[in-house]
């Protein structure tokens, strides 16, 4: 059986209440990377998905590209971001488990939104840029990690493997059917990201595949279609470890 880790971007929105009862009801757990202004200004959604035991990750507080921060800027978002999750989880009254992070757009602080072709990078030094290793020096310093056991081929990639960062393994692209996106990209329908699913080989043969969805209010029909599709084709949804796996 295929098995994977869901990972969900951007949240909250006003489909985060829904997107949590319908992943409670398949048994299904989720590291909610949260957007640090939007779950200040709405913390029940978060609040919520804590109590139904999902993990919460660090998706930065402004949710810009930190390509254009200077290293403090950066810095100082991520640790507005951490304020909240901190706060969050008190509010909930729940220990949080662990540290992690996800650049915005994966720009990890050179520009490069590696997410539009992360399978062009396996074997390349993803930490070389040096503002992309200072900010992992940050991040590894501060105790962030990468909470996934995978054998996914483009985790032998040792800077991937050992990033502070969460990285991944496959993108749903989900975001192409959004409004202001739709039609403009490669993927147009939800018809063309399931067969993106069914297509991907190294998706079909790995064990531990880290995907990426995103939490926005005009992406749940995408949302729960294709997990279903993911379901109905016998993929297992693995629990987030507490703890790091790679060590």
């Amino acid at each position: 059986m295929t098995s994977c880790y869901l990972t969900i971007d951007d949240s909250p929105s006003p489909f985060t209440d829904e997107m949590v009862d319908y992943l409670v009801e398949r048994k299904i757990p989720a590291l909610l990377f949260i957007r640090g202004a939007l779950a200040q200004n709405n913390p029940e959604p978060i609040i919520r998905a804590i109590k139904a035991g999902f993990v919460i990750g660090n998706h930065s507080y402004h949710h810009k590209p930190f390509g254009d921060l200077s290293f403090d800027d950066a810095i100082a978002d991520i640790e507005e971001c951490e304020a909240v999750i901190d706060c969050l989880h008190k509010q909930a009254g729940v220990e949080r488990s662990g540290k992690y992070f996800r650049f915005p757009y994966l720009d990890r602080g050179n520009g490069d939104r590696i997410e539009r072709h992360f399978e062009t990078v396996s074997d390349i030094d993803v930490n070389a840029d040096p503002r992309v290793s200072r900010l992992q020096d940050y991040l590894k310093q501060n105790g962030f990690t990468q909470p996934f056991e995978t054998n996914h081929l483009i985790y032998n990639n040792e800077s991937i493997a050992t990033a502070a960062d969460c990285l991944m393994t496959y993108t749903s692209f989900d975001w192409m059917l959004t409004k202001r996106h739709k039609g403009r990209w490669d993927y147009k329908t939800i018809d063309d990201l399931k067969t993106r699913i069914d297509d991907d080989k190294n998706l079909n043969q790995s064990s531990g595949n880290i995907l990426i969805f995103h939490d926005q209010n005009d992406l749940g029909d995408v949302f729960k279609t294709l997990i279903d599709h993911m379901l109905s084709k016998g993929y297992e949804f693995l629990s987030i470890s507490t703890t790091d796996n790679r060590e």
